[in-house]
Order: structure tokens, then sequence, then C-alpha cells
């Protein structure tokens, strides 16, 4: 049986008030999570509320001691400007941690192979994501989380970060995507969160429960299909205005 990651407890999460209430969730090692729902939904006080940063209004958040958590933000959050190399960038984000890989190996994991002392103000938003990619496998965490990782990014960055969540699923590592685009969750994302909170829904559970639950298409009028782009299969709308509203 695997074990825990963390649990939310009949919890209430959001800035003064609660913007979710009665969360209860938990998340086992080595699942692969896709935390979807509309902007401004309240996905980003969720992951917030995990990580500690914002306290739970109501109820618990249990997480398993010794767990190492690896936390990419929102792109959009992280200051351009900062006058740091790349490596001193990653390297900040692991203060205090042992037996940690050298920086070239873990940039190498991301595709920055040779750009260890580039500034990080001058890097593309593709390879500055990346950047936050790596400065969080630098801390070679069993759970990763990702917040909107391909917002704002080229197509190829988008693709190899993909990829390379795929891959660190394969290696067992935990991850909860984050976004607000359906079609980013792969097959390889087994369990789905779907979290609206103007619409009153916190759905959880494995991929299949939660896609076929008729409060779906009850709250936005219309349900979800999988359509083969490519080859592959994509999650979509049922209803081409529902898709236009969420991404």
């Amino acid at each position: 049986m695997a074990e825990a990651m963390f649990t939310f407890i009949e919890a209430a999460a959001g800035y003064g008030s609660p913007l979710l209430r009665n969360i209860n969730w938990q998340v086992d090692e080595g699942q692969f999570w896709g935390i979807f729902g509309p902007n401004g939904a309240g996905k980003t006080t969720l992951v917030k509320t995990l990580l500690g940063s914002l306290k739970p209004l109501g109820g618990r958040v249990e997480m398993r001691q010794g767990v190492r958590v690896g936390y990419v933000p929102q792109l959009s959050q992280v200051r351009e400007s900062m006058p740091l190399t790349v490596r001193q960038v990653i390297k900040l984000g692991a203060l205090g941690l042992q037996g940690l890989p050298k920086v070239a190996e873990t940039l190498a994991r991301v595709g920055l192979e040779g750009h260890e002392e580039s500034l990080f103000a001058s890097l593309s938003g593709g390879q500055r994501q990346r950047v936050m990619v790596a400065r969080a496998l630098h801390r070679r965490p069993r759970l990763l989380i990702l917040d909107e990782p391909t917002n704002g990014v080229d197509l190829p960055t988008r693709h190899a970060l993909m990829a390379l969540m795929r891959r660190l699923h394969n290696e067992g590592m935990t991850l909860l995507l984050v976004t607000h685009l359906l079609g980013e969750i792969g097959p390889e994302v087994g369990h789905f969160l779907w979290v609206d909170s103007r619409e009153n829904l916190f759905l959880c559970g494995r991929r299949e429960k939660v896609l076929s639950d008729p409060a779906l298409e009850a709250a936005y009028g219309g349900g979800i299909k999988v359509v083969d782009v490519a080859g592959e299969p994509v999650l979509t709308w049922a209803s081409g205005e529902n898709g236009a509203s969420h991404d």
C-alpha cells in the first residue's frame, strides 16, 4: 500500500474568508494528479495552503514527515530582472540541503546544458521556466508541484516540460500539475482534482470517476470527451462554448 504524502481533512482555504470549504483530499506516493479549474477558481489558493504559505481557515492539512517538496510557481510570479546567474537561482532553492547533484546535471535534465553562468534576466520566457523547474528538481523532491508550468512559454518548451513530467512520474515521483488547460492533461495523469469555487465544485479521485461526474455537465452545460490529436488522446469539452470559457 502506498503511503499518503499529504491529507486535507475538512479544510477551508482562502484569504481572510474561505474561498474553498470542506476540502477532503489525499495524495498517495507515486500518483500523478491533474488539478484543473478555470482561472480564478481557487487552484493556486489550494496549492499555497498545501505549501504552508497560507494557513487553513478551518480543518487540518497534514504532510507526511520528511516529505521533500519541489515547487514551480507560475512564471508571472517570478521576477524577470533578478540580477542572478542560473547557477545562483538554482542553488538558492536548495539552501541547507545535502547530497544534491551538480547544478550542471540538473540543468541537463531540462535541456539547459552550459547555462550555469548565464544571467537569469537574459533568458527567454521558456528558458526561465526551465530554470524554475530545474530549481525545484535540484532539491531532489519526492513531491513536485507545478503551477501552470506551460503558461506563456513556446511550443517546444511546452512539449519538453510535459515529456519531463512523464519521465519523472515513471521514475516514481509524485506530481501535482495545476492547469486551466484540459488539453495539457495527458493519459499518464491518473487522478483528477477539479476545483471551481464559483460553481461550488471540489471533485477528486481517479480520472474516470471525476471526468464522468454529472456535476460537471450540470455546472457547465456540457461534459468532457476524448479526441485524437496526432495519435495522442486529448481531453476537451464536448461543447465548444465550454472549451472556450475554460481555456
